[in-house]
């Protein structure tokens, strides 16, 4: 048997992974395995996406493609030939994975938890899918039997937490949620290592993200933030830390370890309103409040609402409102979504609209969008250069920075044949505190919002994204004791085939991390295979019901 046949990789992703907390932290002595893989292994940043976001991070992870090739930019995109909104799920990734690469060559894979696996595909081994799933159930696992054995064998899995407002004490019951599903994701992993060999393991731990996003003001200690949780974040490193050690025993040494996040965390500063800034700028226009009819009278009533709500609701009051809608919050939500984005403009008047997380920008263009006012060609690039002009300017009022690094056409981001759903304009946003929204917001003036909580709800927001995430390697084929800097999300999957003596296929962007490499296994570098496009992915995902599971846990994320 040769080396390429023997390797195993074993691939651990902590998400929201920062080395602003793993370096100090792993020098403390809190994190020493981590600290052990950086000393013996190789590490360094690893740069997600424009945006930096779970959906079309993780989705460039598997496919080791720019957007423009596997066509997700965000957790959600506007359905062919109208305004209206929809989920976007795996079945919509437009390329292979390299779950589907590895299963083709006859290699057993294993994917546990990584985010963007719903509806699960058929792969040559097994498939637990991870953030966004609909219900837990066997709809959520490869073979069907999956979730159920999981079950028998280990009790209890958890893929995300729930937040429990009826808890006698809400945010010490989801501190304890989050330590928990860390528990059982590693007894979920450990019992699949304990049945066969998997060439290819791949397991993913969401609670540092999640952990990232609410307790970082109490890590800072601001004193606005419930300083019980000061230590929160650092548990569930310190838990994850333990679990890797239990994951890493008794590997062989023909194993490569990678431990990979999809992005970076720190504080969330605030929230801008884009739409707002384009409604100033007279790019954007709501549709009149006071149109005749129950629909307009509806959408009058809930921007009010929507504009009232925080300022007249104390956050526990919010909670209570929350408890008494029950299953109701998810419609109540959609609703209130729907009429403060597309069907509160005015789309005969409109030239460019905010659509999604993060920052991305869309033109009205004639002849794309159902009804389009921008004409192709010089109007197009005059609307675009406006914009770009007036958002690199822009500061914020309290501070007098600028908050925008660049604002990027999408032609240079993506190529390939999913460029068309590209955002026209993509913000990248000076320091990633500072995060896009998309709301419609008839009446105010407030651009910058600073949000200490989620909607409905008084689990505490204070956490958001960064731009450079985590890359640990060590192991088989591994440089020892070397730090690497250039690193892409995209530059896994084809590194991942490379170790296993396969040749990227030629619509990979990525590039093999030959920095990560020995000499020796570098050296086997080859040319691109070509392979088909077109990925067998199940035709539909997501029912009425389970995209209102879908629409509400992005919600309460804080991601819509």
């Amino acid at each position: 048997m040769s080396g390429n046949e023997r390797r195993r990789v074993l691939l651990i992703g902590l998400d929201g992974a920062t080395f602003d907390l793993i370096e100090p932290w792993a020098a403390a002595g809190d994190l020493p395995t981590l600290q052990h893989l950086m000393r013996e292994g190789v590490w360094g940043p690893l740069r997600s996406t424009l945006q930096p976001l779970t959906a079309p991070a993780w989705v460039s992870f598997m496919t080791g493609a720019n957007q423009g090739r596997h066509g997700i930019y965000d957790f959600v995109r506007r359905a062919e030939g109208s305004y209206r909104v929809e989920i976007t799920d795996a079945s919509m990734i437009g390329c292979p994975t390299i779950f589907d690469l590895l299963s083709r060559q006859g290699r057993r894979v294993a994917v546990l938890n990584v985010p963007f696996t719903f509806p699960p595909w058929p792969v040559n081994g097994v498939m637990l899918s991870g953030l966004l799933i609909s219900l837990p159930g066997s709809r959520i696992a490869y073979p069907d039997s999956l979730y159920a054995e999981l079950l028998a064998a280990i009790g209890d899995y958890i893929v995300i937490p729930d937040y429990d407002h009826r808890a006698t004490d809400p945010l010490a019951h989801y501190a304890d949620a989050l330590l928990r599903s860390v528990e059982l994701r590693t007894r979920a992993a450990r019992y699949l290592l304990s049945k066969e060999r998997f060439d290819l393991f791949a397991v993913v731990f969401t609670a540092t993200d999640l952990a990232a996003h609410v307790f970082w003001a109490a890590m800072e200690g601001d004193p606005a933030a419930d300083l019980r949780f000061r230590d929160a974040i650092r548990r569930v490193y310190r838990q994850v830390d333990a679990a890797l050690a239990e994951l890493l025993d008794g590997l062989d040494d023909e194993t490569t370890v990678m431990v990979m996040s999809d992005h970076g965390s720190g504080r969330f500063k605030k929230g801008v309103q884009l739409n707002a800034w384009l409604a100033e700028a007279g790019l954007l226009h709501p549709r009149p409040t006071r149109r005749v009819g129950w629909r307009s009278m509806s959408g009058s009533f809930l921007q009010s609402a929507l504009r009232g709500y925080r300022r007249l609701f104390s956050t526990r009051a919010r909670a209570r409102m929350r408890r008494w809608l029950g299953h109701r919050v998810a419609v109540v939500k959609r609703h209130l979504e729907s009429s403060l984005t597309t069907q509160a403009i005015d789309w005969s008047k409109t030239r460019a609209y905010a659509l999604g997380a993060g920052g991305n920008i869309f033109i009205n263009l004639r002849g794309r969008e159902p009804h389009g006012i921008v004409n192709p060609g010089a109007e197009y690039e005059r609307v675009r250069q406006d914009i770009v002009a007036g958002l690199e300017g822009l500061c914020d009022p309290e501070t007098g920075e600028r908050v925008v690094a660049r604002v990027h056409r999408r032609e240079e981001l993506y190529t390939g044949p999913y460029v068309d759903r590209a955002p026209d304009l993509v913000v990248e946003w000076r320091d990633y505190g500072y995060w896009g929204r998309d709301r419609v917001t008839p009446g105010t003036r407030q651009l910058f919002q600073v949000e200490r909580t989620w909607e409905f709800s008084d689990l505490p927001l204070s956490g958001s994204h960064r731009l450079d995430g985590i890359l640990i390697a060590y192991g088989a084929g591994i440089r020892k004791g070397a730090r690497i800097q250039g690193a892409r999300i995209i530059d896994l999957a084809p590194t991942i085939l490379h170790l296993f003596g396969i040749a990227p296929p030629a619509f990979m962007d990525g590039r093999v991390l030959t920095g990560l490499l020995t000499d020796q296994t570098a050296a086997a570098l080859s040319e691109g295979a070509e392979e088909p496009i077109a990925a067998e992915r199940p035709a539909q995902a997501y029912s009425t019901a389970e995209a209102e599971a879908i629409r509400k846990r992005l919600q309460e994320l804080g991601y819509l």
